[in-house]
């Protein structure tokens, strides 16, 4: 990866994972949600519910509105795992409070047995923080609101991911109001 790239001449995948709970060696992803953007321009998008193989918790049904009936009969995760990674393969990867979607993602991967994850990784709470100062809060549906985003369902994995992309964006405007930033510049 060229890191003295223009972001305008990258391609990134904001990507969301709706999950049964919290913790990624006991719980599981429900839903996967992708886009793939450059420029703020939406190039393609993947949405897919998954079985998890153990009941959602009443919980996460309460937070994502995904419920046993909505995965009974979806694909396991294994079976969409292999499709997912190939629509980010070669793209930057954007997601907000990443530590959380990445360690389901890596679980994922290694309950699979696929190669590791080997994209650059950019999380939009850590951007936020260095674009916009001083907020009461960095959560992404507050941020939503705060920028005036346009908003989509929440705890949705394509939603979110949609509002990722957008908030991304606006990070990078506002960061680049000296001219055109670098993927290295994001970075650090």
């Amino acid at each position: 990866m060229d890191f003295s790239r223009s972001v305008n001449e990258v391609t990134f995948t904001a990507f969301d994972f709706e999950t049964t709970g919290l913790y990624p060696a006991t719980d599981r992803i429900v839903e996967f949600g992708a886009v793939r953007f450059r420029e703020g321009r939406v190039l393609d998008s993947f949405d897919a519910l998954v079985n998890p193989g153990i009941p959602i918790p009443e919980n996460a049904v309460l937070v994502s509105g995904i419920t046993n009936e909505m995965v009974h009969g979806k694909p396991p995760v294994e079976q969409v795992i292999p499709q997912f990674m190939q629509f980010v393969e070669g793209t930057v990867l954007v997601a907000h409070n990443a530590q959380f979607d990445v360690g389901f993602l890596r679980a994922a991967l290694d309950s699979t047995g696929m190669a590791g994850l080997t994209n650059v990784i950019i999380d939009t709470q850590v951007l936020a923080q260095r674009a916009f100062p001083r907020l009461k809060s960095y959560s992404l549906q507050a941020l939503v609101g705060e920028l005036a985003l346009q908003r989509g369902t929440a705890h949705r994995g394509l939603d979110d991911s949609i509002m990722c992309m957008r908030l991304f964006q606006a990070c990078v405007d506002s960061l680049s109001f000296m001219g055109e930033m670098t993927l290295q510049e994001l970075i650090v």
